[in-house]
């Protein structure tokens, strides 16, 4: 019900608790910032666009969105790096605006060659390198990466 204070020109709007039951909390889910892309290493976003791989990455980022970055990371959607900085035979040097301690990868679909590099931090994956070569980590053998879920 709207009330009208006779000072003021604004109108108020009262409202009663109803007796709806609380449906819980609301869990956190991951999400993804452009704002740390790097404009100088890797791939613009035109050029994804151009080649078909921004659609791929979207429908991605869509299907991981739905989850908290813990359960992101054990389900192996996003792929961490803890037991080394920046890669050492990457083909891309750290960029001076971004310092994270772990780094990781989305591969844009499973198993993918194309994959975004980035990092976490409070739940929002910052994504810095688009890499369409998977020259972050060139390295094919898995057992050089130093992958471990963290």
């Amino acid at each position: 019900m709207a009330k009208r204070n006779n000072t003021n020109s604004e109108t108020r709007y009262d409202r009663k608790n109803g007796t709806r039951p609380s449906v819980g909390q609301k869990s956190k889910t991951i999400s993804f910032s452009w704002e740390k892309l790097d404009s100088v290493q890797g791939q613009r976003i035109p050029e994804w666009e151009k080649e078909g791989l921004l659609s791929k990455l979207c429908l991605r980022l869509q299907q991981i969105g739905q989850f908290d970055a813990t359960n992101a990371l054990g389900q192996q959607l996003i792929k961490q790096y803890t037991q080394v900085g920046f890669p050492p035979k990457s083909k891309f040097t750290v960029p001076k605006h971004v310092s994270p301690s772990y780094w990781g990868v989305i591969h844009i679909t499973p198993n993918s060659k194309e994959v975004v590099a980035g990092y976490i931090e409070e739940d929002v994956f910052y994504i810095v390198f688009l890499d369409k070569e998977h020259h972050f980590w060139p390295s094919m053998n898995i057992q050089d990466r130093g992958k471990n879920k963290r």
